[in-house]
């Protein structure tokens, strides 16, 4: 039976996990509070005030830290020109926002014939992919063996300084020259990169789901100095810290 595009809105007043595989192309938009999306090999972060675009049949782990509400849009067949990619997050125009604020209102049960609906849905798909097009990178790539999970969570409670590579192979049981191999072989990047990465993509999160002075979000990731921190998000995010804050990136 074919999918007829629909949408729904949900709050959630506490921590929540569900796992599941949807049979229509799906957005997800983070009103308030921040999820995270497990999808195969990587953990994508979706703050607030951005959407996620995830491909017909991928099965995604969908969990949030603390209460959060979300806008959920489910397209029916054919809605988009060419088969989106697993997953992709990206920032929301405010045409897209108020587009997404208007299908709320139909719901599953919406006749298949609303020609008006029907063509909503379309024009928000079609810019929904355009926007999706420019990526909002806030994934990491997700470790595969107990070793590697213990270093990777170890590393990341502690990402406001620079843990000492050899405790990390202690606590993972590892020596450091087979932790070392472990992250190029499963996360695909050295330590240090990952590091990086990581100290970026929660800066994101930080820049968009509170009001902490942009030095503090610095100080959180690690970096000594604001002008060390903003030059280093500028060349990452292709946009100052105010700037994705506000909207300009994305």
């Amino acid at each position: 039976m074919a999918t007829i595009s629909h949408a729904y809105h949900r709050v959630f007043d506490e921590p929540f996990e569900i796992e599941r595989a949807f049979d229509a192309d799906y957005l997800l938009y983070a009103s308030t509070g921040t999820f995270v999306l497990d999808i195969g090999d990587r953990r994508w972060m979706l703050p607030p005030q951005r959407a996620a675009l995830i491909a017909r049949g991928t099965v995604i782990a969908v969990r949030s830290n603390g209460a959060a509400t979300a806008s959920s849009v489910l397209f029916g067949d054919r809605e988009f020109e060419a088969p989106l990619p697993a997953c992709r997050v990206f920032g929301l125009s405010d045409l897209a926002r108020q587009m997404i604020l208007h299908v709320m209102r139909w719901d599953t049960g919406r006749p298949s014939c609303d020609e008006t609906a029907n063509a909503f849905f379309k024009a928000l798909a079609s810019v929904a992919a355009g926007l999706a097009a420019d990526e909002d990178e806030t994934w990491l790539p997700k470790p595969q063996s107990p070793g590697m999970a213990v270093a990777v969570a170890r590393m990341l409670e502690d990402l406001d300084r620079d843990l000492d590579f050899g405790s990390l192979a202690e606590a993972s049981r590892l020596s450091e020259r087979t932790l070392s191999r472990r992250f190029d072989a499963e996360l695909g990047m050295s330590f240090r990169d990952f590091r990086h990465r990581a100290r970026m993509v929660r800066a994101k999160e930080m820049l968009l789901a509170g009001r902490e002075p942009i030095t503090e979000i610095g100080l959180a990731c690690g970096f000594e100095s604001t002008s060390s921190f903003i030059k280093a998000f500028r060349t990452f995010a292709g946009a100052t810290p105010r700037q994705y804050r506000v909207g300009k990136a994305g």
